[in-house]
């Protein structure tokens, strides 16, 4: 019986993680183990900072953060721990000895890494959800450039602050206020500026370029997912829906091609392609539609009117699932053939 340790699953993540494994055929074959780094425990639940009870698990997926991953893992490498450590933070993702987990992209390469690597993360969600809309486009290798504009939700920057949110609301919504009264009064924030009926064009940290860091995950691990260089500039804006990322591309392909072609070539079992009209693109390619849905939703598709070989692309994706908790409870299957 494989012994499967997880922590942080109380999180937003984790929760999610959580509910898919119960819906499939990992429960049979493994040993769950619960750790929490909350102190006052039941007994069902074991402490995460106990290197002891971690150190005899086979498989760790870790969704509590860097921090942690970053303390924790190495006290395991130390003791010359022998099992698979799968984390869903972002600081282990561009390291050498790390390996991406997008299975529908690269399963090939990752089932040959088992046997030497022990140390996977699943991909920024906006990267998961992009390759795995175009993943037909990828495979074919007819993609010259990706410029894309992200509108990310605010559950990316964790619990807290839709929790603030949330609180927030419930306070103002019983009062009397006019319009620029309740503009005026809101003070949820993120980051020091309000979020809430808000959008702000900057996540993460500035690295090069005018580039933010989440904005360059969006190259970077697409190259190391799909093990070659890909071109891809994005924006990334924080926007005020709960749950889903929508994304739009400008997508330059390497030769021109029909819309119908581009249409029968994007069609994949991930997605759902929504007509590029009023009433079905206001109905379901919407966040508020897509949310807790497996498919990637791709609407308002058409030639660019600037440049023939350049297609116009808005997508809308459950960042929680398939940008977050899908992949690695794939993985795990993955893992869980190989080990059995």
């Amino acid at each position: 019986m494989i012994k499967l340790g997880i922590i942080g699953w109380r999180g937003i993540v984790g929760n999610v993680f959580i509910n898919r494994i119960k819906y499939s055929n990992l429960y049979k074959n493994c040993k769950l183990f619960l750790f929490s780094t909350n102190k006052f425990l039941n007994k069902n639940i074991y402490f995460a900072f106990n290197i002891k009870i971690l150190f005899n698990m086979n498989i760790i997926v870790c969704c509590q953060g860097s921090d942690y991953t970053k303390k924790i893992l190495t006290l395991l490498i130390i003791k010359k721990w022998k099992g698979y450590w799968i984390d869903a933070s972002s600081c282990l993702r561009m390291k050498n000895y790390n390996e991406l987990i997008l299975d529908p992209l690269n399963k090939k390469k990752l089932l040959f890494s088992l046997k030497k690597n022990k140390i996977y993360s699943g991909s920024n969600c906006t990267v998961s959800l992009c390759l795995l809309s175009l993943i037909n486009l990828f495979k074919l290798n007819l993609i010259e450039w990706i410029i894309s504009s992200s509108y990310q939700a605010i559950s990316g920057a964790g619990y807290f602050l839709i929790k603030k949110i949330i609180n927030e609301i419930n306070y103002l919504k019983n009062k009397n206020y006019n319009f620029l009264k309740f503009e005026k009064d809101n003070k949820i924030n993120f980051k020091n500026i309000p979020i809430l009926l808000n959008a702000i064009p900057w996540i993460d940290k500035k690295v090069s370029f005018g580039q933010t860091k989440e904005e360059w995950k969006s190259q970077s691990e697409a190259s190391k997912i799909l093990n070659k260089k890909v071109y891809i500039d994005s924006n990334c804006v924080r926007i005020s829906s709960l749950r889903c990322h929508s994304q739009f591309f400008l997508i330059k392909l390497k030769k021109e091609i029909s819309l119908n072609e581009f249409y029968n070539i994007i069609n994949n079992n991930y997605i759902k392609i929504i007509k590029n009209n009023d009433f079905f693109t206001k109905k379901f390619l919407n966040p508020f539609y897509i949310c807790g849905k497996l498919k990637i939703f791709l609407g308002r598709i058409r030639k660019n009117s600037i440049n023939k070989k350049i297609f116009n692309l808005f997508s809308i994706g459950d960042q929680l699932l398939w940008g977050a908790a899908e992949p690695i409870k794939r993985f795990l299957e993955i893992i869980f053939d190989y080990l059995i």
